[in-house]
């Protein structure tokens, strides 16, 4: 059952929620799968995801944080500032996840509106972000909060002549 907003606690991430967040992010794979099987998603180890992501829990220009529930972490985010920069500077949506049980209480709506207040303080003029094609739950829900769409996004492998 999803907790209320108000009884959640949502703070920075710290290279300890690492474990938590490479399960969550693994789940959240799965999800996207569903949607697009031939999606180009890279599974990681906690030791590959630390590798590629870890020295961003002290960057200033990324903001990663945690969602909370009773102790448990149960959602994430990661916000930062979009290269190249550009005057005001725009930020990009890389991450938000909620566990299954969470949603639809309003604490997809918290977490994304502190990423936002986030980029706010940080001089941004703007938000990005890209979901996979065929997540219907992700549209709806980027759709809620404010996001329009305003391009799309494409990949052609060339791993054969097929183009697979």
């Amino acid at each position: 059952m999803s907790a209320k907003p108000d009884a959640a606690k949502i703070r920075p991430a710290t290279i300890a929620d690492l474990p938590a967040i490479v399960a969550m992010r693994d789940r959240l794979n799965v999800l996207e799968r569903r949607g697009c099987p031939h999606a180009a998603i890279v599974p990681l180890t906690l030791a590959q995801f630390t590798a590629m992501w870890g020295e961003t829990f002290t960057s200033p220009a990324h903001c990663w944080r945690v969602v909370e529930v009773a102790e448990e972490l149960v959602g994430f985010g990661l916000i930062y500032l979009a290269t190249p920069r550009t005057t005001p500077p725009g930020a990009y949506i890389h991450w938000a996840y909620l566990e299954e049980t969470q949603r639809r209480g309003g604490l997809g709506r918290k977490l994304v509106d502190e990423m936002l207040a986030w980029a706010r303080a940080q001089g941004g003029a703007r938000v990005e972000l890209q979901f996979i094609d065929g997540n219907g739950i992700a549209e709806r829900f980027w759709t809620k909060v404010g996001f329009r769409p305003y391009a799309r996004k494409c990949v052609r492998y060339l791993g054969d002549a097929s183009g697979r």
